[in-house]
C-alpha cells in the first residue's frame, strides 16, 4: 500500500503548530505540501506566537501573510486560521480588484455586521464579542480586550472575495461559532432540517428546512411553522438554558427557529422587507424578507459621537442584560479597600506599577535534553486580579481584573444587582482608570442604579494603584503593603 501524501498543507500546518507549542521552541520552520513554507516564532515564555506563511511563485517562495496570535489563542484555532489563509489568500488575485475598497468587502461578507466609524479609516465588522478591523493589508480581531485576538497582515495584492472569506473564517474560528450549532444538531430529532451557525452572533444557531424551495401544496408555510413549534417544545424541555425565537415571515408563518444561549447578551432579530427594484427605475421589482439584529451596528461598546469619553480610546463595555452568578454575595460599600491577590508580579517602570519578568528559553547545562527559562532582565506590564480586603478567597463576583493599556488601566468587574431565586444577578462592566489624570471613567450606558456602586469601586481601584506607586517610589521592588493581609509575611527590605 502506498504511503498517504496529502496534497493540501492542512495536516502539515497542524503538525507544525502543535510541535512548536508543545515542545516550547522559539523558532520552527517547515516545508508544507504544495510548495508552502511556514515559520513560527515565540520570543518569550507564554508570549505571542508570530507566524509567516509563504506560497510558491515563479520566482520562488513569496510571503503571503504574517500573523501575530495572542497567548490565549488555542493551538487548533491557530492551525485552522493558517490553513484558511492558504485557501482564501490567493497568490495571484484579479489585478483589477487587487486592493479592494471597504464597501466592496462589506458587500461580500457572510459573517458579522459591517460598519464604519466617523473619523477612523478602514472597515469594522462586529460578530458577538469579537470585532474585526480591516485597514489596508491588516486584519485585526480582538475579543473583548486589546490583549486577546490576532493581528494578520496580508502581503502582496489581494481581492475582495478572498478578503471577505478570510475575515469570516477568522471570526468564526476565534469565537468557536460552530459549537452551539453542533449541540443543537445532536438534540434535533430526525427530519428534513439543517442546522447552521448564525450570521450575526457566535452564540446563536438556526434551524431551517433542508428544502429551500416552498411546498406548492402549502404556499404559506403552515406545515413548516407547526413542525418548528413542535421542535421548539422538545428542545425547551431538554435545554432550559437556551432561548428560542421564531422568525416569522410576512405571511405569519415561522420560517426558522433561532436558538441562543441564555447567559449571553444576544440581540434578537427583527424582520425587514427589502425591495429588489433598481433605484431610479420605473420597473417594479419584488420584495424579500430578511432578518437583522435589533441593535444598530454603530460603534459597539463605545459611547456615541460627541461624548466626552470619545477621547479615551478604550472600548468600555456594559453587558446588555443581568447575568446569574451562583454563590454570589452582596458586599455593602463600607470602609473596605481593594488588595492585590497573591501572584508572581514585581514593580516595574511606567505609570502602571505591576510587572512580570520576560524570560527566554535556553538549553539546561545540567540536563541537555531539557530547556530552562532564564530571565532577560526586562519586565512588561502584567494583568492582575484584585479583591476586597474583607476575607480570604473573596467571593467570585467581587474579583476585579486589571488590564494595563498605557497610562490607563481597564478594570473589569461584576456589579451586584439583586438576589434572584438561588442565584445573584450581576452586571459585567469595564471602567477606565486613568493614572495620569487620576480619574475614573464610567461607560455611558451603565444603568443609573449601578452608577454609584461603579463609581465607588472605581475610586477604590484607583486608590490601590496609587498606593502601589507610592510603595514603588519608596524603593520597594515587589508589592507588599498592597497585598492581602493574610499573604504579606515579613516586609521586604527596600531595594532587594
Amino acid at each position: 500500500m502506498s504511503e498517504f501524501e496529502p496534497a493540501s498543507p492542512t495536516y502539515a500546518i497542524s503538525d507544525t503548530v502543535i510541535e512548536h507549542t508543545m515542545r516550547g521552541r522559539d523558532r520552527t520552520s517547515a516545508d508544507l505540501p504544495g510548495g508552502y513554507r511556514l515559520t513560527l516564532r515565540t520570543r518569550e515564555l507564554h508570549g505571542p506566537v508570530r507566524a509567516a506563511l509563504a506560497a510558491p511563485s515563479p520566482t520562488g517562495n513569496a510571503r503571503i501573510c504574517t500573523v501575530r496570535f495572542s497567548p490565549v489563542t488555542p493551538t487548533p484555532v491557530m492551525a485552522r486560521i493558517l490553513d484558511a489563509v492558504t485557501r482564501y489568500a490567493p497568490a495571484l488575485p484579479d489585478a483589477r480588484d487587487a486592493h479592494p475598497s471597504p464597501q466592496a468587502v462589506a458587500r461580500l461578507l457572510t459573517t458579522g455586521t459591517s460598519f464604519q466609524r466617523p473619523g477612523e479609516p478602514g472597515l469594522f465588522v462586529r460578530f458577538g464579542p469579537a470585532e474585526a478591523w480591516l485597514n489596508g493589508k491588516r486584519l485585526s480581531v480582538t475579543l473583548g480586550s486589546p490583549a486577546s485576538g490576532i493581528s494578520l497582515i496580508l502581503e502582496g495584492p489581494r481581492d475582495a472575495p478572498s478578503t471577505a472569506r478570510l475575515t469570516a473564517a477568522v471570526l468564526s474560528e476565534l469565537t468557536d461559532a460552530k459549537q452551539l450549532a453542533g449541540e443543537v444538531a445532536a438534540l434535533l430529532p430526525p427530519g428534513p432540517w439543517r442546522v447552521v451557525s448564525d450570521q450575526y452572533h457566535p452564540d446563536a444557531a438556526l434551524i431551517l428546512p433542508s428544502n429551500r424551495r416552498p411546498d406548492p401544496e402549502d404556499p404559506l408555510g403552515r406545515r413548516v411553522s407547526r413542525a418548528l413549534r413542535d421542535i421548539k417544545a422538545e428542545l425547551q424541555a431538554a435545554r432550559s438554558d437556551w432561548d428560542f425565537q421564531e422568525l416569522i415571515s410576512i405571511e405569519g408563518s415561522a420560517v426558522a427557529l433561532r436558538i441562543t444561549r441564555r447567559e449571553r447578551a444576544v440581540a434578537r432579530l427583527v424582520r425587514t422587507c427589502v425591495s429588489t427594484s433598481v433605484p431610479g427605475s420605473d420597473e417594479v421589482g419584488n420584495t424579500r424578507t430578511t432578518f437583522a439584529p435589533a441593535d444598530p451596528p454603530t460603534a459597539p461598546d463605545r459611547p456615541p459621537s460627541g461624548s466626552p469619553h470619545d477621547a479615551s480610546g478604550l472600548a468600555l463595555y456594559v453587558a446588555a442584560e443581568d447575568e446569574p452568578y451562583r454563590f454570589g454575595v452582596k458586599l455593602d460599600l463600607d470602609e473596605w479597600g481593594y488588595v492585590l491577590d497573591a501572584q508572581s508580579v514585581l514593580y516595574g517602570p511606567g505609570w502602571y506599577p505591576f510587572h512580570k519578568h520576560v524570560t527566554r528559553r535556553e538549553k539546561d547545562p545540567a540536563y541537555p535534553l531539557n530547556d530552562r527559562e532564564v530571565p532577560t532582565g526586562r519586565t512588561v506590564p502584567a494583568r492582575v486580579r484584585i479583591s476586597p480586603d474583607v476575607e480570604n478567597f473573596s467571593w467570585g463576583n467581587e474579583y476585579v481584573q486589571l488590564t494595563p493599556v498605557d497610562h490607563r488601566v481597564e478594570a473589569r468587574l461584576r456589579l451586584y444587582v439583586c438576589e434572584c431565586l438561588a442565584s445573584t444577578l450581576v452586571r459585567t462592566v469595564t471602567l477606565e482608570i486613568d493614572l495620569r489624570a487620576r480619574r475614573v471613567t464610567l461607560p455611558d450606558r451603565i444603568p443609573a442604579d449601578l452608577r454609584h456602586q461603579a463609581k465607588t469601586k472605581g475610586r477604590r481601584i484607583l486608590d490601590l494603584l496609587l498606593a502601589a506607586r507610592r510603595e514603588r517610589r519608596r524603593g520597594a521592588t515587589e508589592p507588599w503593603s498592597v497585598l492581602e493581609p493574610w499573604n504579606r509575611g515579613d516586609p521586604p527590605s527596600a531595594g532587594t
